[in-house]
């Protein structure tokens, strides 16, 4: 221990950091199932707004997660302030979303902001895939940090909406990686008890 004190020593956490060295205090390490519950309610979120009729989660064998639903999707134009894209401000900055204010959202499961970010940094890799606007966008990050830019991959329908998230959570920061089925079950049901002609399907 050092007996200088003086500003030289004092270490700042950026961005997504402050998760990744104290990631209990973002969520549940025991499992990532608080990582999909994030992820679930930004769709719930959409569902409750009257955006979104129908969420499809699947559960593959390497313990990865993915959640689409057909949702507004999420933001691709360039943020005003932070001057990249809306989705990447979402995925790689603390307490940026837009439930903050009631003009997106009445009622959200999903308040504090810190949700889908905090599964980006606790994440091996996750890929977003966005339809919007007539076109389909894919973004990617490792272990919290962009590493493919957004980019349009090809054409939808101008109707057709919606968002899906891909990820895979990093076993060091969890004591299982494995996520609970039955914990992820009963949280999809919930879910649909909570939004009345939301459709909800389970895939593992």
């Amino acid at each position: 221990m050092t007996t200088n004190y003086s500003a030289q020593e004092i270490t700042v956490l950026k961005d997504l950091e402050p998760v990744q060295i104290r990631p209990g205090m973002y969520t549940d390490t025991t499992r990532p199932n608080h990582l999909a519950q994030e992820v679930i309610d930004n769709s719930v979120d959409e569902a409750l707004a009257g955006f979104a009729t129908k969420i499809e989660v699947i559960l593959h064998p390497d313990q990865s997660i993915e959640v689409t639903d057909n949702g507004r999707g999420m933001p691709v134009d360039i943020h005003p302030t932070e001057g990249v894209s809306g989705v990447e401000v979402i995925l790689t900055k603390l307490h940026a979303g837009g439930k903050f204010s009631n003009k997106n959202y009445e009622f959200a499961g999903g308040l504090h902001g810190v949700g889908i970010s905090v599964v980006n940094a606790l994440s091996e890799r996750v890929d977003i895939q966005v339809k919007r606007n007539g076109e389909v966008y894919k973004i990617a990050f490792e272990n919290g940090s962009k590493v493919e830019e957004l980019e349009v991959i090809g054409t939808c329908g101008r109707r057709t909406t919606g968002t899906t998230v891909h990820f895979k959570p990093n076993p060091k920061y969890f004591d299982s990686a494995k996520f609970s089925v039955s914990r992820l079950r009963h949280l999809l049901r919930a879910k649909a008890v909570l939004c009345s002609g939301l459709e909800i399907k389970f895939i593992d």
